[in-house]
């Protein structure tokens, strides 16, 4: 059962609450500028809200480590952007400690008891869309091998912020708008996400008590309470009552899968991503296919730059969707994908005539944090309910919105990401971390779908190759994917591009300005040669900087 009285708050805690709402006591209008940008000698942090990027700052002010920090803003996320990445979901995180690189997958599993016939819109969005979620016990499982200060003290500001509320974020009314008809058909997301069934409005205040009690009990007892104890009960209730399969036994069965990152060497910089299921190694193939190139004398927003960015990412898309499945189903296939024949069939593809980017789900609801210290210790977690407000299923007891990351799976028969029973789908999510010199020199992270790779391939290569800062290199307009899979433009970028592209092959389009969720929000943290760390926030979404 939920504890009959909170946790007890320690002095720090309340330092902590004190100064972040000091600096967040008002609602935050969107900043002019397209990048905001932080620097420090001691740390850095970046992430998909302003709450959370102060909650990771006063945490380290307070003795906390970087993975302290980074959990403590992650799950601040969950709270002022439920309908990004509620406990429901999942995550991915890349740890650098001590000299050490830690993968560690937090995704979740599908049912047991998946029907055998669920294909299509069954796995797109409602009851029987979501996997296992995994965030909590990835994060606990980060905390037990590498944090510092009482998993309880990490969970505090969480709690306060539910349990008194935030003002809600753009991105929230934005969504409460977009899918109210979605959330009003739900008893669980209409009483927990609209306001009094209409969508909210800017300077409301959010205040979740159901989810403070949530993660109370998960201070107290730990991810155990979540997994094996009431909040799973309740959880697996709900889904079961709205016709799903997810049950207790999928719950208890779960563990998050500590895994040795991908790398590839680009420019003298070793990139850093998650493996299967993770999509990471599609952006390794990206900068793979590039490096034999001229890209780097190629102008930014050049038609031969935008034809070898889209032609890169259209061959990596193709030779990574064999492998973008369940780790267990895959392992032993992916030796020869970063092989040179692999590599040399990849550069030999981007003059060949373009084919598409299929069978790539583009979900929109994901959040980012980054944390790094003057020792170079980092990490980024890319944590997500895949869709905004993912499956549209919440329970009312534990102010839980369960993810739809089944939609993740592949419908094309045969293929290793087909739909099964306690299966790991395919994750947009992709954390990185680059070091030269075997000193870690970048973290990036984006939300965006499967568009997250292309995007932080564009803020690399542009760093990288046209020697731009972080700020000049995350404001660039920038290409990506529509829902149909269809390259598009940026809006701000010339209009005639398309039209030149079109004559060296490529079909694009110029996006909308409402389109700008295609372009994610690079959030990413650089670590100069001297130590002095820079944290920059892009603006396409609510993203913040901080350092000290």
């Amino acid at each position: 059962m939920p504890p009959a009285h909170p946790i007890v708050v320690r002095s720090y805690q309340m330092q902590i609450q004190t100064r972040v709402r000091a600096a967040h006591s008002g609602h935050q209008a969107r900043p002019s500028t397209p990048v905001q940008i932080a620097h420090g000698r001691e740390a850095a942090i970046v992430a998909g809200h302003p709450l959370a990027s102060a909650t990771a700052l006063e945490i380290l002010r307070a003795g906390g480590n970087t993975v302290d920090a980074a959990i403590a803003g992650a799950a601040v996320l969950a709270v002022v952007l439920p309908h990004a990445c509620s406990l429901g979901g999942d995550c991915f995180a890349l740890v650098h400690a001590d000299g050490q690189l830690h993968g560690l997958n937090g995704s979740g599993l599908s049912p047991a008891g998946l029907p055998a016939n669920a294909r299509g819109e069954q796995l797109a969005r409602g009851p029987l869309s979501c996997s296992t979620p995994g965030v909590v016990g990835a994060w606990e499982a980060m905390h037990r091998r590498l944090g510092s200060m009482p998993w309880a003290d990490v969970l505090g500001p969480a709690i306060a912020m539910a349990r008194d509320g935030v003002f809600v974020s753009s991105e929230f009314i934005t969504g409460t708008r977009d899918y109210l008809t979605e959330l009003a058909a739900d008893p669980g997301c209409s009483e927990l996400f609209l306001k009094h069934g209409e969508p909210w409005r800017s300077g409301d205040v959010l205040r979740q008590p159901a989810l403070a009690q949530t993660l109370e009990s998960i201070a107290v007892n730990g991810a155990d309470e979540f997994y094996h104890g009431w909040v799973a009960g309740h959880l697996c209730d709900t889904v079961t009552e709205m016709g799903g399969a997810l049950t207790p036994d999928d719950l208890a069965f779960y563990e998050p899968l500590w895994v040795d990152p991908l790398h590839y060497e680009y420019r003298d910089h070793k990139v850093c991503v998650m493996p299967p299921n993770s999509y990471g190694l599609a952006m390794l193939l990206q900068l793979a296919a590039l490096q034999g190139t001229r890209l780097a004398d190629q102008q930014l927003g050049s038609v031969e730059r935008l034809r070898l960015l889209i032609k890169a990412a259209e061959a990596a898309f193709r030779v990574a969707r064999p492998v973008l499945a369940d780790p267990a189903v895959v392992a032993n296939r992916l030796a020869d994908v970063l092989g040179p024949s692999m590599i040399a069939d990849l550069r030999a593809a981007l003059d060949r005539e373009p084919a598409g980017v299929a069978d790539a789900p583009r979900g929109l609801g994901t959040a980012v944090i980054s944390v790094a210290d003057a020792d170079r210790n980092g990490v980024t977690i890319v944590q997500s309910i895949f869709a905004p407000f993912g499956s549209g299923v919440a329970d009312r007891t534990t102010g839980i919105v369960l993810n739809n990351r089944l939609l993740g799976f592949s419908q094309v028969p045969g293929h290793p990401n087909r739909a099964g029973p306690s299966k790991r789908p395919a994750h947009t999510l992709n954390p990185v971390m680059v070091f030269e010199g075997g000193k870690l020199r970048f973290l990036l992270g984006t939300p965006g779908g499967s568009g997250q790779t292309i995007t932080l391939t564009q803020v690399l290569t542009n760093v990288l190759d046209l020697g731009l800062d972080l700020k000049d290199a995350i404001a660039a307009a920038r290409w990506s994917m529509d829902l149909q899979g269809n390259f598009t433009l940026e809006h701000d970028m010339d209009p005639d591009l398309p039209a030149r592209l079109a004559v060296v092959g490529v079909a694009a389009r110029m996006a909308t300005r409402t389109q700008r969720y295609f372009f994610g929000s690079a959030e990413c943290i650089a670590i100069d040669a001297s130590g002095g760390l820079t944290a920059a926030a892009d603006f396409r979404r609510e993203a913040a900087a901080a350092a000290c």
